[in-house]
């Protein structure tokens, strides 16, 4: 008890003095490292897990388990466009471009625009999945009203957990899966962080590691090779 109330005392005299003094953010981070390389403070690094994704297996598995073509082209839709839950729920049927394959996402993380492509067969499914409809959201309920994000990520779960991958599978492990199979197809990483949307190219690169693309067939022929 006696700890907490002398660190909150130690915040409290910190923050007068960065008032006081105008210190920017970039200026306390560089103040606080200057400290810890001074008094040799070590910080305890953080163990980097790499996230879980489906294979096509996996995928097939997945779709195949959906008795309600709603979830189905939901699921299906995150995978092969790489959207965020949120970007999705968004997502305005005039945003959707068919005859040039691609949707527009408007105002995604940090309030950016940008253009994903849309297979053929994915267009196919959302023109069913609209009946029609030339306005509103993709992804609405019977009234027209769109879904909570929170109800669309009910659904993907439920899924997983009928199917009962031995992974720890959650709705972004969809958008996880997307960047994986641009990598196995050869995508650049450079290119899959423009359709992800990913701000700086450090995000993307996690997916070099998930999926070795060519590196990985390169490699299998080579050792397979018989002298």
């Amino acid at each position: 008890m006696k700890e907490t109330t002398k660190l909150q005392k130690h915040i409290r005299e910190l923050q007068e003095l960065t008032r006081k003094w105008g210190v920017t953010p970039q200026q306390l981070r560089y103040i606080f490292k200057q400290t810890r390389e001074k008094e040799g403070m070590q910080v305890p690094k953080v163990a980097k897990k790499l996230p879980d994704y489906l294979n096509p297996a996996e995928i097939w598995q997945l779709l195949q388990s959906c008795k309600d073509s709603f979830t189905e082209v939901l699921i299906e839709f995150l995978i092969f466009t790489g959207l965020r839950i949120s970007e999705a729920r968004n997502l305005q049927i005039g945003h959707i471009d068919f005859e040039n394959n691609q949707l527009k996402v408007v105002e995604g993380k940090g309030k950016k625009d940008r253009y994903v492509p849309l297979t053929t067969n994915l267009a196919s499914k959302l023109r069913l999945l609209l009946q029609n409809r030339k306005n509103g959201w993709v992804f609405a309920k019977s009234n027209g009203k769109p879904y909570s994000v929170r109800a669309l990520q009910k659904r993907i779960t439920n899924q997983f957990e009928k199917v009962g991958f031995p992974k720890k599978l959650h709705t972004h492990s969809l958008r996880h899966t997307f960047a994986c199979l641009c990598r196995a197809k050869g995508i650049a990483v450079g290119d899959i962080q423009i359709l992800m949307g990913h701000s700086s190219i450090k995000t993307t690169e996690i997916y070099a590691k998930l999926e070795l693309g060519s590196i990985k067939d390169q490699f299998l022929q080579l050792m397979d090779q018989r002298g």
